[in-house]
């Protein structure tokens, strides 16, 4: 498999033969969960251009997938336009971004997998309401000198059902359980 191919597949969550984390590395986790956090400041200070610092820059073909986009973004050119866009209407008034749920292993010395949950809220330009939604987000990242750096990342949508199936679970009344434990005798499903 070549290295474009193992990264990607990577990045979509495949399982690939690699060094395990060790039970409780908790070391990985907090330096992963320290990018994320340093990821979170850029995007909540509306600042795209200044995420390419989170990348490893000797890579020479960065991969990034984001949710709202049909394709990836493969190699320099092609991330730098969507994150430091030259010329473009601005159409994010706002955005503040969340991480949570993280979870972290090593593939290599060098080389770590993170999953992670991302929570958006935001308002655009041409929409009269802000919205949110919580996303996966995969990545592999690089250890270099200066700490852990995104070499892939993807956002993934959970399928419509699902998500509908969701928004719909968050909408039922707080005093619900209440009335279906009266009603049914059974303890809340939820």
């Amino acid at each position: 498999m070549n290295r474009r191919d193992c990264l990607v597949g990577l990045a979509a969550g495949a399982s690939l033969a690699a060094t395990a984390t060790p039970a409780g590395d908790d070391t990985l986790l907090a330096e992963a969960t320290a990018l994320l956090r340093r990821t979170e400041e850029y995007w909540n200070a509306q600042d795209t251009a200044g995420l390419r610092t989170l990348w490893d820059t000797d890579d020479p073909e960065p991969f990034y997938l984001a949710g709202e986009q049909e394709d990836w973004f493969a190699g320099w050119p092609a991330l730098n336009s969507y994150l430091a866009p030259a010329g473009q209407p601005k159409i994010t008034e706002a955005i503040r971004v969340r991480f949570y749920r993280i979870q972290a292993r090593y593939l290599a010395d060098d080389l770590a997998f993170a999953a992670y949950w991302m929570r958006t809220d935001m308002k655009l330009t041409f929409s009269r309401k802000p919205f949110g939604s919580d996303n996966r987000v995969s990545a592999v990242l690089r250890r270099i000198p200066d700490g852990w750096r995104y070499v892939t990342y993807a956002e993934a949508f959970q399928a419509p059902t699902g998500y509908l199936q969701k928004l719909f679970e968050k909408d039922v009344s707080p005093d619900y359980r209440e009335f279906y434990e009266k009603s049914t005798g059974k303890k809340y499903p939820g």
